[in-house]
């Protein structure tokens, strides 16, 4: 189960996924810099919006997406940027499916 705040920020992450995989395939940094314009700001939210929510993978997902944000904002280190744009949406997709998974219960008896 996830809160409404952090899946807003994982549905961000989705919408949003063509143009980070777009990223992670950059060749250059300048082409980079442009895809960043269009993602930045959607993907900063995302990040408070699940650093402020509850659900599966928080802390796994926090710590590449604060990368991913840092780059954005002053871009350093491309590969860097990459590597955690990658894991970002890897993590995402896995917590959306533990988070749509029925829930385990125990039968008493």
């Amino acid at each position: 189960m996830m809160s409404k705040e952090f899946e807003m920020g994982i549905t961000l992450i989705k919408r949003f996924s063509e143009s980070l995989e777009e990223i992670a395939g950059a060749d250059s940094e300048s082409k980079a810099k442009e895809l960043i314009e269009v993602v930045r700001h959607p993907i900063t939210g995302a990040m408070a919006q699940i650093k402020n929510g509850e659900g599966p993978l928080k802390d796994e997902l926090l710590e590449p997406l604060g990368v991913v944000v840092a780059q954005m904002r002053e871009l350093t280190d491309l590969q860097a940027l990459q590597n955690a744009i990658r894991e970002v949406i890897n993590l995402a997709n896995q917590a959306e499916e533990l988070a749509n998974q029925p829930a385990q219960t125990e039968e008493s008896g």
